[in-house]
């Protein structure tokens, strides 16, 4: 498990209200909703219950974007590969770790996903039983109460090192 992420239990996965207020405090009425709208759709994500997911976001509007992962540009691909995580790596689950925000229609999320890599290759590894552990930020307009675009930035070399998807030595101090 990477260092920056403190030792959790899947119970740390349910945001509940104590922690959404803590997630949300210091912001507006209106980016509290954001935020909590984000939440909301992590939360059925990692329940893998897609039921109901579209609604939080305008499918035609909708674009991401990710230096990592340039083909996951439309709301069809781009959710597709979030149903393939749920079985690739069990229990998949999703939690929001900051939130901030700039105006009525923005929020910058910091988030954690958690899973084992027991369901099935990946990136031609076949499974390993090793956690995944991502950190990442997005980015997150909104029009209305519907998600229309997300920028997201994850630690992918982390995670393929951890899924032995590649090798690399870590430096203890790279100048020297």
């Amino acid at each position: 498990m990477p260092a920056s992420i403190p030792p959790f239990t899947l119970e740390d996965f349910d945001m509940t209200p104590a922690k959404r207020a803590e997630l949300t405090h210091g912001l507006t009425e209106r980016q509290a909703f954001m935020g909590n709208r984000w939440m909301d759709m992590l939360r059925i994500v990692g329940a893998g219950r897609w039921e109901g997911y579209e609604d939080y976001f305008d499918t035609d509007k909708f674009t991401y974007s990710n230096p990592n992962r340039p083909d996951l540009a439309s709301f069809a691909v781009w959710s597709a590969g979030g149903r393939e995580l749920l079985t690739t790596f069990p229990p998949c689950v999703y939690r929001t770790l900051g939130i901030w925000a700039r105006g009525d229609d923005e929020i910058c999320t910091f988030n954690h996903h958690h899973g084992k890599h027991t369901g099935g290759p990946y990136m031609g590894v076949q499974p390993t039983g090793n956690e995944l552990n991502v950190l990442w930020f997005s980015r997150v307009k909104f029009e209305g109460d519907k998600i229309v675009q997300i920028y997201s930035i994850s630690d992918v070399l982390s995670m393929l090192i951890d899924l032995e998807v590649i090798s690399a030595p870590q430096p203890v101090d790279p100048y020297k």
